[in-house]
């Protein structure tokens, strides 16, 4: 599963090789689970909401809520 890497994860990141801050990166779901609650990666789909809503448009949340 594609992640999205933080300004918090290392070099490396479950030990492949950080792409670099807010590129993807390929991991399975076990090799995700610690990085993600320690905040190194992200799901490209929350990054998407967080970008929008900074810039104050609508998310697919905000839609459903109406």
């Amino acid at each position: 599963m594609k992640y999205r890497t933080t300004e918090k994860a290392g070099v490396f990141v479950a030990g492949v090789r950080n792409p670099g801050k807010g590129k993807p990166i390929e991991l399975t779901e076990e090799q995700a689970r610690y990085p993600l609650i320690s905040g190194e990666i992200e799901l490209p789909s929350k990054t998407t909401v967080k970008s929008e809503a900074k810039a104050g448009t609508e998310t697919v949340a905000d839609k459903k809520a109406d």
